[in-house]
């Protein structure tokens, strides 16, 4: 159809109600045998469209999104004036459909206690973590796990003032500001060390910087030190560490799109959980089906993101675990909107805050 398009034998705007309803969840590049990057083909298109078509609604969604300070006083004013639904506003004018997704609450850090050095290994390094904007506004403490975590393998951050990444711009097809965000993103890094990442939408967009071009940044050689902390925890040793912990509970793992079709990262998340003693994992249904979050889809398309929710949810309730672990902060909000809905005690973790509560306990 992009080709079709392209080609002039169908119009452009013929194709945005198709290309909007594509989760962009990437699971077509993974049934693919012949590697078609369809993830990008969409971006590219999606770019044409918002050029010859600007959607001035989507345009102001992602600005209050991808600046944390704007997002944290959009939701001040959420809970202190509840007529304020500026999110639900802006939903109702992309889709024409009601809202379906709820004003998030950010977490509170947890209250694990101050690691003690003298039982920690010796620094061997640093790397950069990417606070972002969503995931530090949000989920604070999945950075703080991701945090304690490294240090428990030798590593600590490097401090910057790194912001949004771009991926929700990307994702929807604002090339040129994704760009600009890239950009200023390997400008804050500078140094060659690790860039771990705990999203996996961020890490999926900056390991394929090098697809957006730059004559500001070579994007390209910064996308290769860009790695998710699962991947940077397996590689330097926390199975052996976690190995000496223990964690009773039943849990089981969703597969965030970006991670699994995307990154291809699947077997390491699953091989720092199942190194931890007393841990049962149950194996997830569907697990790396789309749940219907997939940036800001349940907000642009929100009856069939309700649709894949449910059927996610279902997939969680049958499992009989008490937490479901994953990898991304929009599964992660999307997700618990559906336990709080469903009155439900099953608990959903970022992996980060599973595999740090074998070493400091689950957090209340």
């Amino acid at each position: 159809m992009v080709r079709s398009a392209d080609e002039g034998k169908m119009a452009w705007a013929e194709t945005r109600p198709h290309l909007d309803q594509c989760l962009g969840c990437r699971a077509c590049e993974t049934a693919c045998p012949s590697g078609v990057e369809y993830g990008q083909i969409l971006e590219i298109a999606r770019d044409k469209l918002e050029r010859d078509h600007p959607e001035r609604a989507k345009a102001a969604l992602l600005d209050g999104l991808s600046q944390p300070g704007k997002l944290k006083l959009q939701l001040f004013l959420g809970k202190m004036l509840p007529g304020t639904k500026i999110p639900a506003l802006l939903s109702r004018m992309l889709s024409g459909e009601a809202p379906e997704a709820d004003r998030p609450n950010p977490q509170t850090l947890y209250r694990w206690a101050e690691l003690d050095e003298s039982q920690l290994p010796p620094v061997k390094g640093e790397v950069y973590l990417l606070e972002g904007c969503v995931m530090r506004v949000l989920f604070p403490s999945v950075h703080q796990a991701t945090r304690r975590l490294l240090r428990r393998v030798g590593y600590t951050v490097r401090e910057t003032e790194a912001g949004c990444c771009g991926s929700l711009h990307l994702h929807v097809g604002y090339l040129d500001k994704a760009r600009e965000f890239a950009e200023k993103l390997a400008a804050a890094m500078p140094e060659v060390l690790p860039v771990i990442v705990d999203s996996a939408g961020c890490g999926s967009t900056m390991k394929e910087y090098g697809n957006l071009g730059s004559r500001i940044a070579d994007l390209g050689t910064f996308s290769h030190r860009v790695l998710d902390v699962s991947e940077f925890l397996l590689a330097n040793g926390l199975v052996e560490e976690l190995a000496k912990t223990n964690l009773t509970t039943k849990i089981t793992y969703h597969d965030a799109c970006h991670l699994a079709h995307s990154q291809g990262v699947r077997s390491q998340p699953r091989q720092l959980l199942e190194a931890i003693p007393g841990l049962q994992i149950v194996q997830l249904q569907e697990a790396d089906t789309c749940c219907g979050s997939a940036g800001i889809y349940n907000l642009t398309q929100p009856k069939m993101a309700r649709r894949l929710l449910e059927r996610k949810w279902r997939n969680i309730e049958a499992t009989g675990a008490e937490a479901v672990v994953l990898g991304n902060p929009g599964c992660h909000a999307w997700i618990a909107q559906a336990a709080r809905e469903h009155k439900s005690t099953v608990r959903v973790l970022h992996t980060a805050e599973l595999l740090e509560s074998a070493f400091s306990g689950l957090p209340d």
